[in-house]
């Protein structure tokens, strides 16, 4: 029996509660037909929290793009780093390629000398 009298009091309160929104609803249906300051009023709110969550969006946006783009100057400081220690290397060895031919050289005109 309690479960039932619960049952009927939460089908009655939703009833309620359906029937206070829709008065409420029209309440404020009424109220925007009757004073168009009223409805520009609402409609002035609605875009200023429209403007707001733009403008949320868009810093939220621009704050994402920034610490992304910290990521991308690193990267190319990196490849940067890396090119001039390929330049590098390949100059010491160039030098390290340039000091042993002189030195066959030597010996090749040392060898030739002594042959005649």
């Amino acid at each position: 029996m309690k479960k039932l009298i619960l049952v009927l009091l939460v089908a009655f309160a939703g009833v309620a509660a359906a029937d206070d929104l829709a008065q409420k609803k029209q309440t404020c249906v009424d109220a925007m037909n009757a004073d168009p300051k009223f409805a520009d009023l609402i409609k002035h709110t609605i875009d200023v929290q429209l403007d707001k969550q733009i403008i949320d969006a868009h810093n939220e946006a621009f704050h994402h793009i920034h610490k992304n783009e910290k990521h991308v100057i690193y990267s190319y400081a990196a490849l940067w780093v890396i090119a001039a220690g390929f330049l590098v290397f390949l100059w010491r060895r160039q030098q390290a390629l340039r000091s042993e031919i002189a030195q066959l050289r030597g010996e090749l005109a040392a060898a030739a000398k002594e042959s005649k």
